[in-house]
């Protein structure tokens, strides 16, 4: 059987079922269902709070917040220290002057031992 019959049986089968519990509905419950409707019915002709009502003015407030916040403008800007101070004057002295800045050769076991110390090892 071809599954686009099969799901227009089902189908057909469902919609007899429900005409079928419709018509032999008892009238009690035919007159409480009647009462619900004409009821949900008068609730959208009486005036009052509608959600939809609030739209224009809700969009009003948000502008207008909008609108402030902009002219207003962020707050002071919080200045941070640059992660490196820039090299005072006495450093490009020293380089300038031209002096012999081998230090290596004087510790040697020294500058050796504080590699490896600031890897961890002892």
């Amino acid at each position: 059987m071809n599954t686009d019959t099969n799901t227009r049986d089902v189908e057909a089968r469902a919609r007899e079922l429900f005409d079928d519990s419709v018509e032999h509905i008892d009238g009690a419950t035919r007159s409480r269902l009647s009462r619900a409707r004409h009821a949900a019915l008068a609730e959208l002709s009486r005036p009052g709070f509608r959600p939809g009502s609030w739209l224009p003015a809700g969009a009003l407030a948000a502008a207008v917040t909008l609108a402030v916040a902009l002219w207003i403008g962020p707050g002071p800007a919080v200045r941070t220290p640059p992660a490196f101070a820039p090299a005072p004057a006495e450093d490009f002295e020293l380089l300038a002057a031209g002096e012999d800045l081998d230090m290596l050769g004087e510790e040697a076991e020294f500058y050796a031992w504080a590699a490896t110390a600031g890897n961890g090892a002892s």
